[in-house]
């Protein structure tokens, strides 16, 4: 798959809170809107679209969070895994065919930034309510979705770190055939990740930002138990 054609698109979830207590989501938001709702209308679900750079992508999910908070200016927002009893997701859109080799390097390397940064109840709580296993994805007219990852939606640089390591892991197996499996057996998740771009023989140009924010998140504690607003730089 050349970089430039590979499609990147999300629909990543949200959990809402008005005056720190949970909300319906249903009570602000109508189905098949940019920040709308889905299957579960308890939970807000946002829709930015596809493009082919995760810098892009980043951005209009910053802008359809700009649309929702001024909308709804009293609400918060939760990103994670599992937040107010309800399972969240990060699923990302990929304009590519499904393979196993692809299936498993995500499994790998988004895994692994699982492990450094997602809050570990969380993680396990979502995967007792039977979402966010390991090689969960479904196929689609576009290509695939891949189901695993929780909510990315803490802040721009988990995003763009998130879909940067989609885009390169899904580059890496069709264009470079890099064994991921391998490699990470000889590292911890911290390790595997430092050393990721070392290992990629093709990184396009708008990667390297990502890449950047990769060595930046690993460097830092996070907490997921905050509203995401204020990361986003939609309010003070």
């Amino acid at each position: 798959m050349a970089p430039e054609l590979l499609t990147l698109g999300c629909d990543p979830e949200l959990v809402c809170r008005l005056n720190g207590q949970f909300t319906s989501a249903n009570n602000y938001f109508k189905f098949r809107s940019s920040m709308g709702l889905d299957g579960n209308e308890e939970i807000a679900e946002l829709r930015p679209g596809y493009c082919t750079s995760p810098i892009d992508l980043t951005a209009k999910i910053r802008t359809v969070l700009e649309y929702g908070h001024s909308q709804n200016p009293d609400l918060e927002f939760y990103a994670g895994h599992y937040v107010d009893d309800y399972p969240i997701g990060g699923h990302i859109h990929l304009g590519v065919e499904a393979t196993l080799d692809i299936i498993d390097g995500l499994d790998i390397v988004l895994s692994s930034l699982s492990d450094i940064m997602d809050d570990k109840e969380q993680v396990i709580k979502r995967r007792e309510s039977g979402y966010g296993k390991k090689k969960s994805y479904r196929n689609k007219s576009y290509g695939m979705e891949y189901r695993s990852p929780g909510s990315f939606l803490l802040s721009p640089t988990i995003a763009l770190v998130t879909f940067t390591l989609a885009k390169l892991t899904v580059v890496a197996v069709t264009e470079d055939e890099l064994n991921f499996d391998t490699l990470k057996a000889r590292d911890s998740s911290h390790d595997f990740l430092a050393k990721f771009k070392a290992y990629l023989k093709t990184i396009p140009e708008d990667c390297e930002a990502g890449l950047d924010a990769l060595e930046e998140l690993l460097t830092k504690q996070i907490n997921w138990d905050e509203n995401i607003l204020p990361n986003w730089g939609l309010v003070a």
